[in-house]
């Protein structure tokens, strides 16, 4: 049998022709869902350019990590394809054996699902941890090596979205340069104080477009951000800017932490650094904590190297302007009012309101923030449980026993997941467009405090 026709045998036995039940957790089992294509269709491609990218780098990652590395890398490659073949043929999950920090726990995930009689495969599975699974195989591979055991296979694509997008920047750094949005001398407004926050929470918002797990692995940076997201506010189908600006600059608390928990690598990640520049020196922000993921995840997610490399980069750059944001971002870092911090839990195949109970500590220290910011998709799946809802169901039901502090999510629709809406917008939204959820081009930005 070969391979195209194991995957349609397969399928035809698993996937059910309807969408996702009201209620029901995100499945690839359900045919007209997202889950389903991204799965089927999408997924494949990542990791075929993967090995790809790969063979493309293999002298590169042999001059770097020594001749042992040849043969692993040969290894890896074969693995990569042979995980191509099980998410096409819908294969069993198995456990992990490295020695990551989070073996036992995902062995433990694992473990806990099948004893309660769930089907563990890239369909049947619920979507979250089936995508979750899929990016720590990824890591596992790599994790099971010696020479290549700290090598992160997306590096390479991280690296060219960064050069790609610090053309895009220069208007926004123009723009605050001139408005004088970091000079601690020069005092504003509380209403300028707001509508610049306002616009800065927007650009990091829109960039959150750009995402190589979405696009297969490819996107296209979007210049001169700053003046295209003045047009895109009827896009934004739940907006609660005012509210998270209005909290951010009340002058009554002199001391706020904030806590960002990141997404994407490139011109999210800058846009990120200008927020969170802005944040220390006018809104009385004494530490912001940068919350990255501790292995590659879904291609573009941020890493601690790929944070300090994107301020080197700014850093390092020819343009003075360039880098004068860099010396004060790397001053910042120096100073310890921007912290990095790395914590298991963001690459988990749990939702977010399992953490006071699996991760007590990460939930206590997240309880002392003013604000805890959440950038992106999959991080908004996570806090609302990746659960079909009833589009009106309030944001603060949607994301069960989460409330350890006041947050705010920054999304753009990717996927077919949404709460907190206007009566009958979700019909409308219907009516107009096939693909409202999913294109990147609808937002976000829900508010809850406890």
């Amino acid at each position: 049998m070969d391979s195209v026709q194991e995957t349609s045998e397969t399928l035809m036995n698993i996937v059910l022709d309807l969408p996702t039940p009201r209620n029901e957790k995100l499945s690839a089992k359900y045919k007209r869902s997202f889950a389903y294509p991204s799965m089927k269709d999408r997924v494949p491609v990542i990791l075929s350019k993967l090995v790809d990218l790969l063979y493309r780098e293999k002298q590169n990652i042999i001059n770097i990590y020594g001749e042992g590395a040849e043969e692993e890398l040969k290894t890896a490659i074969g693995e990569i394809s042979q995980l191509k073949n099980h998410v096409q043929t819908g294969k069993p999950f198995e456990k992990f054996s490295s020695s990551d920090p989070d073996t036992d726990i995902w062995n433990a995930d694992l473990e806990g699902f099948i004893k309660n009689g769930s089907k563990l495969n890239y369909y049947e599975a619920i979507w979250l941890f089936a995508e979750c699974y899929l990016y720590r195989k990824i890591r596992e591979i790599f994790a099971t090596k010696s020479c290549l055991n700290i090598l992160d296979p997306f590096f390479y694509q991280k690296s060219l979205l960064l050069t790609d997008s610090l053309p895009a920047i220069g208007p926004i750094m123009t723009h605050m340069e001139e408005e004088g949005l970091l000079d601690t001398s020069k005092s504003l407004s509380q209403k300028q104080l707001q509508e610049e926050l306002t616009m800065l929470l927007k650009c990091t918002l829109w960039a959150n477009r750009l995402d190589l797990s979405l696009a297969g692995g490819t996107v296209e940076v979007q210049s001169d951000l700053l003046h295209q997201v003045r047009n895109w506010d009827d896009n934004i189908l739940v907006n609660d800017l005012e509210r998270v600006s209005c909290l951010l600059v009340a002058v009554e608390n002199s001391s706020k932490i904030v806590d960002y928990v990141t997404d994407n690598s490139g011109l999210e990640i800058l846009c990120d650094l200008f927020l969170a520049d802005y944040l220390v020196s006018k809104c009385n922000v004494k530490q912001l904590n940068f919350r990255l993921k501790p292995i590659p995840w879904y291609v573009s997610d941020v890493m601690p190297k790929d944070f300090y490399q994107t301020v080197e980069a700014v850093r390092s750059s020819k343009n003075p302007i360039y880098r004068k944001f860099g010396e004060r971002w790397q001053k910042h870092i120096d100073e310890g009012i921007w912290k990095v911090k790395v914590d298991l839990y963001w690459c988990l195949g749990k939702p977010y309101s399992d953490m006071v109970d699996s991760d007590p500590q990460l939930y206590k220290e997240l309880s002392s923030s003013s604000l805890i910011i959440f950038k992106g998709d999959l991080n908004y799946r996570k806090l609302v449980q990746d659960i079909n809802w009833d589009p009106i169901t309030p944001f603060s039901e949607a994301i069960g026993k989460f409330h350890p502090a006041p947050l705010v999510t920054l999304r753009t629709c990717k996927a077919d997941v949404i709460c907190g809406l206007e009566k009958d917008l979700a019909e409308v939204m219907n009516a107009k467009y096939d693909d409202w959820l999913v294109s990147g081009n609808f937002a976000v930005v829900q508010f809850d405090s406890p």
